[in-house]
């Protein structure tokens, strides 16, 4: 089944690098700068000639090819893959017109640190590779005339910028868009940590109303103080206006003020996650001598988020399956730099398969994809990446505070953000303790509508009890030396040792689709060579059997949906790459538990047989496995039939001592939902 994506041609539209005179005055403007960039991978000075220089576009990595290798591909490269710094260049062309307008440029991302130049001036540094920052542009703009605009970046390890450690790669580049904004002089500021300078605070969700706060920052470029009026209108999903409100304030030359409104909608149409991603927009005008002088637009879904010890995750008072997936922001021959078409892939996948939630791990991921979560009623995990540890250091906790300030401030109007992290599997020393509560309280002042998390794998750490959900990696049949099944001790033990219902945000097992074990399934070394698909699969089988429905739980994470580039692993055949995905680095195959969790998570009905992948066979004589959720299951081999089954509590249909000829086998399943057939076929080879 291909579930459809709902989309947003705001988010969507690709608009050229140039830049006609805007239609209409004082509007604001906003342009991809996608094309024209120049790259030189090695360091240099910032007046450095270009003419050498390689052509790119943006979003652009310089790791896409080099980080997919591992070090054991890669020798005599330090850390597998070019971590270090790096130049881009782009010529723009600011027109005359423009002139009395101010300009802006704002980076969706650069990984790790960046430092910015205009025709020569050092406009700043951000240090931090997963949020977005801006700068204004406007005093240093040859308006009618060239200008260069310079990026340095570097994604070499810092001690002060987090992460300081992970199983995954640091891409370096521009590697998420670059925007020019045109505006009037008094707007909405686009340099509040990089935010769209309007904040919507939902004071009181309820049947009958709804209150939101709407503050927006109106920022004054005008040489005297402005008399301004701020409009605010909520339309619904069909554009009908339902409610609007206006203020009216003056704002100081050169200063930049909040403007606070209460704007109230009677019976409101709630976001209801995937049963039902209603959403509003909001659009804040404002008005500057008579003239419409800028204008925002940000969605707005309606909902209440809560974890209670009686009924697990709670959207809207009522209880809601988190069934949830692990994402990194990684895809082959690509690495970091992806475009709307992945995105939209990798959303539509996690869709079809019946998740409920995404965590972003181990960091913030792109605006566009949380357009689609919002778009699409996906529950999303964002968390900083406080990752393995920290430095005990003013400059660690003061950069760690400002990622954490930008990833909710940037944020903070998507409804999809249901939880804010803060760590992942951070080590016990030096302990972290200190800087966890000061990041929580951050959390909590700016906003405490949202639920705090943390993700951690260590027993009995003091830290454990600071988030307000905990969540746990576990791994048994994995790393640790047990059985799948032993996970019920783990969340028992972890239930019992922090006193109230816990998350699993790390669960799972690797595997390589072309690497296959006939007969029952066995425990195998995670840092060998061989991983077999059949292992991944029966992990995640007797893992699900304890976890759903388990009232010590109030939501679940696979790691992961996508393999991803670690390059300090050589396992599992496949060197420099992490194989726990439930569908393979490329998005081409999905893996056997893949559809193990769409037949227990999408209520389509499906038929699916595993294992289809192991062949050529050695065993005449085997178990065939069928993941369904219709009533029954009729199995036929060489079209004969082996019997009907009836799919167990996790709708796994089995049949034992099924034979098999020398050469080619059809295997066929088809399964009955009502009057409604649904099959399935595959073909193995018996040597």
């Amino acid at each position: 089944m291909n579930i459809p994506i709902r989309l947003n041609s705001f988010f969507i539209l690709g608009l050229a690098l140039f830049i006609a005179t805007p239609a209409v005055k004082a509007q604001r403007e906003s342009f991809n700068l996608a094309t024209g960039w120049k790259f030189l991978k090695r360091d240099a000075d910032w007046n450095a000639s270009t003419a050498a220089w390689e052509a790119v576009s943006v979003p652009h990595t310089w790791n896409a090819q080099d980080g997919q290798l591992g070090k054991i591909r890669n020798p005599g490269v330090k850390d597998g893959y070019y971590r270090g710094p790096a130049w881009y260049a782009l010529p723009l062309d600011i027109p005359a017109s423009w002139k009395g307008k101010r300009v802006f440029i704002r980076f969706e991302a650069a990984a790790l640190v960046s430092k910015t130049y205009i025709n020569g001036t050092y406009l700043g540094e951000h240090r931090g590779g997963f949020t977005a920052f801006c700068y204004e542009l406007t005093p240093y703009l040859n308006f009618g005339g060239a200008n260069e605009l310079r990026v340095r970046v570097d994604n070499s390890r810092q001690d002060d910028v987090a992460p300081l450690g992970g199983d995954f790669n640091i891409d370096g580049g521009l590697y998420r868009p670059v925007h020019l904004i045109v505006t009037a002089p008094v707007c909405i500021t686009p340099l509040d940590f990089a935010s769209p300078g309007v904040y919507l605070t939902q004071k009181s969700v309820a049947q009958h109303s709804a209150t939101i706060e709407v503050r927006t920052l109106i920022s004054n470029g005008n040489d005297s103080r402005t008399r301004v009026k701020v409009k605010t209108e909520i339309d619904d999903e069909d554009g009908k206006l339902v409610a609007s409100q206006d203020r009216t304030v003056t704002v100081p030359a050169g200063m930049t003020e909040p403007v606070l409104q209460t704007v109230k909608l009677r019976r409101p149409h709630l976001w209801q996650g995937r049963k039902d991603p209603y959403l509003y927009s909001v659009t804040i005008r404002v008005n500057s001598a008579g003239q419409n002088s800028d204008e925002v637009r940000q969605p707005l879904g309606l909902r209440t988020v809560q974890i209670t010890e009686a009924n697990g995750f709670l959207l809207n008072g009522k209880p809601y399956p988190i069934y949830g997936v692990d994402r990194h922001q990684d895809r082959r021959d690509e690495g970091w730099a992806l475009s709307p078409a992945d995105h939209e892939e990798d959303a539509r996948m996690i869709l079809d398969m019946g998740a409920t939630a995404i965590r972003l791990a181990h960091y913030p991921q792109s605006e566009y994809f949380h357009s689609l979560c919002d778009r699409n009623g996906l529950l999303l995990w964002n968390e900083i990446p406080l990752v393995d540890r920290i430095n005990d250091t003013p400059a660690f906790s003061a950069n760690a505070e400002q990622q954490l300030r930008e990833m909710i401030l940037q944020r903070y109007n998507h409804p999809s953000c249901v939880f804010w992290g803060l760590f992942n599997e951070l080590r016990k020393s030096p302990s972290p303790d200190a800087l966890l509560t000061h990041l929580q309280g951050v959390i909590h002042e700016l906003d405490p509508t949202r639920i705090d998390v943390g993700a951690s794998d260590q027993r009995n750490a003091t830290f454990n009890h600071i988030p307000t959900g905990i969540c746990f990696n576990v791994y048994p049949g994995w790393y640790e030396k047990n059985q799948p099944e032993d996970i019920a001790a783990d969340i028992n033990d972890r239930f019992k040792e922090v006193g109230k219902r816990i998350g699993l945000s790390e669960y799972g097992a690797g595997a390589n689709p072309f690497q296959h074990e006939e007969g029952s399934p066995k425990k195998v070394p995670t840092t060998g060579q061989f991983h077999p698909e059949e292992w991944q699969t029966y992990v995640h089988e007797r893992e699900w059997r304890v976890i759903r429905n388990n009232p010590k739980l109030w939501g679940s994470f696979i790691w992961v949906m996508f393999d991803m580039p670690s390059a300090n692993r050589n396992e599992g055949g496949q060197p420099g790459l992490n194989d726990k995905g439930l569908v393979t680095e490329d998005r081409k195959i999905k893996k056997d538990a893949y559809y193990f969790y769409k037949a227990n998570w999408n209520p389509e009905p499906m038929v699916y047989i595993a294992s289809r992948r192991s062949t050529p066979r050695k065993l005449a004589t085997t178990a065939v496995e069928v993941f369904s959720n219709c009533g029954a299951v009729e199995l036929k081999v060489n079209g004969q039939s082996v019997g009907t089954a009836r799919p167990d509590d996790i709708n796994v249909a089995r049949w034992e001592n099924v034979h098999l000829r020398p050469g080619t086998n059809r295997i066929e399943a088809a399964g009955f939902f009502g009057k409604q057939q649904i099959g399935d076929a595959c073909e193995w080879v018996l040597r």
